[in-house]
C-alpha cells in the first residue's frame, strides 16, 4: 500500500459534514492561504459541475454559497454554465476557470464573501480558452492553459506588466503548471504519443525542459520545496502512485512514496503547510476511511480515522495554531452522493 513505515493509527476523527442544497458529488477541495475558506467542486458526473465556497471558523463551516458566473446560472440547469478547478491567490481571491452555455472557458476571481464574480484577463488579454489558473507565492504571476496558439499552451500574465507571454510553442497539450516557492520556475505536463510526461520552464527562458518521464503517465506535477510530487500509473492504468524527485535531479529515479492511492478527480497532491509531507486516501481494501500523511524523505506515515466511507480528496490548512483537514466521502446511510467534511487533526499528525 505505501512505502513509509505507519507510525501510529489515531482513533475516529469527529468530521461535521458540509451541506448544500441539491445533489451532485463533491470534490477538489483546495483552502484558502489563511485556512478560513474552502472551495470545492459539485458535480453529477455529467459533465456538470458548479463550484462552491464556505468559510470555516475554528473547524465549524458555515452556509456553502455557489458561485455563479454573470450571465449563468447552476450549471445543472439546462441553461446553466461551468465553474471548476479553484486556485487560491495569495492575497486572498479565489481564481477558476468557468464558461457560459456554448461560450469560451474564461478565467474569473471571486474575494471570499463577495457577492459575485468577475472575469480575471479580459479578451483582449488572453484570448481563446483558459484554464489551469495558479498565481505565483508573491501574486504577480499567473500561469494557465490557453487554446489561442494550439492544443493547449502555457502563458504567463504579469500584474505589473498587464501582458501575457507565451512560454514556449508547443503543438501537444499541456496543462496544470505549478510555481516553484521562489516563483522562478514553473513544473507542468504535457500529453504525447498517448502518456504524459513532466517538463519545467524559468521564467524568461526560451527552452523547457524535459524533468521526468516514462512508462505510464506521469502527472499533475507540484513543487514541495526543492521537490517536486506527481501522480504516477507507470505500474499500469489502474495503479497511481505517489511519485518525490529533488528538482536538482531531473530524470532521476523518482522515490515512490505512496502505492495505489484514490486518484482525486482534479487536484494536484496536497501538502501539507511546512511542506514536508503528502496528504491522500488509498484503494487498498479495508482502508477506505483512512486518510494518511507521509513524510516526502520516506521517513513515515501517519492516518486518521475518519469513520466514514470512500474518503477521497483530501486537503489539509492551519488556521489559528489548529490544523484541519477537508476530505470528500459517502455517508453512511441515505445519498449516494459524496459530501465534503471538516475535522480538526490538531496534535495528530
Amino acid at each position: 500500500m505505501f512505502l513509509a513505515t505507519l507510525l501510529t493509527l489515531t482513533a475516529a476523527a469527529h468530521a461535521v459534514e458540509i451541506t448544500w442544497v441539491g445533489g451532485g458529488h463533491a470534490s477538489n477541495p483546495q483552502w484558502s492561504p489563511d485556512g478560513t475558506w474552502l472551495a470545492y467542486e459539485v458535480n453529477n458526473n455529467a459533465d456538470k459541475v458548479d463550484l462552491y465556497v464556505v468559510r470555516v471558523q475554528n473547524g465549524n463551516p458555515g452556509q456553502a454559497t455557489k458561485v455563479v458566473i454573470p450571465g449563468s446560472s447552476s450549471s445543472f440547469s439546462a441553461t446553466g454554465g461551468y465553474a471548476a478547478n479553484p486556485n487560491w491567490h495569495p492575497k486572498g481571491p479565489v481564481i477558476f476557470e468557468a464558461a457560459n452555455p456554448g461560450g469560451n472557458t474564461r478565467l474569473y476571481y471571486l474575494s471570499p464573501g463577495g457577492s459575485s464574480p468577475a472575469e480575471y484577463l479580459a479578451i483582449g488579454q488572453a484570448p481563446g480558452n483558459l484554464a489551469w489558473p495558479s498565481v505565483s507565492p508573491d501574486g504577480i504571476n499567473l500561469a494557465y492553459t490557453s487554446s489561442a496558439s494550439g492544443a493547449g499552451d502555457i502563458y504567463l500574465f504579469s500584474s505589473s506588466t498587464s501582458k501575457a507571454t507565451l512560454t514556449t510553442p508547443s503543438a501537444l497539450p499541456e496543462n496544470a503548471p505549478r510555481f516553484s516557492p521562489d516563483g522562478k520556475t514553473l513544473v507542468f505536463s504535457r500529453k504525447s504519443q498517448g502518456t504524459e510526461d513532466l517538463y519545467t520552464w524559468t521564467v524568461g527562458a526560451t527552452v523547457q525542459s524535459p524533468f521526468k518521464g516514462g512508462a505510464g503517465d506521469q502527472s499533475r506535477p507540484r513543487f514541495a520545496g526543492d521537490k517536486i510530487v506527481y501522480f504516477t500509473n507507470e505500474r499500469g492504468d489502474d495503479h497511481w502512485d505517489i511519485g518525490v524527485l529533488p528538482v536538482a535531479t531531473p530524470g532521476g529515479t523518482a522515490a515512490v512514496v505512496a502505492k495505489d492511492i484514490r486518484l482525486p478527480l482534479r487536484s494536484q497532491p496536497q501538502i501539507t503547510p511546512d511542506g514536508s509531507a503528502v496528504i491522500w486516501t488509498s484503494m487498498a481494501p479495508n482502508t477506505d476511511g483512512l486518510v494518511y500523511v507521509t513524510k516526502l524523505d520516506g521517513s513515515g506515515t501517519k492516518q486518521v480515522n475518519t469513520g466514514l466511507t470512500a474518503v477521497g480528496d483530501a486537503s489539509i490548512s492551519t488556521s489559528g495554531g489548529r490544523t484541519f483537514l477537508a476530505f470528500t466521502a459517502l455517508p453512511t446511510s441515505g445519498s449516494d452522493w459524496r459530501q465534503l467534511h471538516v475535522v480538526d487533526i490538531t496534535g495528530q499528525i
